[in-house]
């Protein structure tokens, strides 16, 4: 994997400037709050060393799971955590899209002409002709 990133150094560089975005991110900052709260938490801290003990003794573990999921700071960290994978999903999304050519999938989430013929909206090229949704295509 060294050989590939050595060989594209651009690559690489661009890949570590996409991810210190993401750790700058608002969602990494909510994120990392959420889980210094959670570390901070002693009841949290409790119920989870409780519930890793029972797993492994295989014994149940439901009502644990309960107690810490009815916990605020747990569902706050699971909030920040769904902001910061969802980031991370659209990232991904883009990096997709872009290497397979379909860039009509990001079009799509954003309410553009994404499923328009690939000559376009108006059977030349690209958009033009376009609207907005999907609906609004016309030949």
């Amino acid at each position: 994997m060294s050989d590939i990133l050595t060989a594209h150094k651009e690559l690489s560089e661009r890949a570590a400037q996409i991810g210190e975005m993401v750790t700058k991110s608002l969602e990494m900052s909510i994120f990392k709050q959420a889980e210094r709260d959670l570390q901070k938490h002693q009841e949290a801290q409790d119920l989870i060393a409780d519930l890793q003990q029972k797993q492994a003794q295989g014994s149940e573990v439901d009502h644990l799971l309960d107690r810490l999921e009815g916990l605020d700071v747990v569902r706050h960290f699971t909030v920040a955590q769904q902001g910061l994978s969802d980031v991370v999903a659209h990232v991904t999304k883009i990096l997709t899209a872009t290497l397979s050519d379909r860039l009509d999938i990001l079009l799509e989430q954003q309410g553009g002409c994404g499923s328009c013929p690939s000559t376009g909206c108006d059977g030349t090229s690209g958009n033009a002709g376009c609207e907005g949704g999907s609906t609004s295509c016309h030949a």
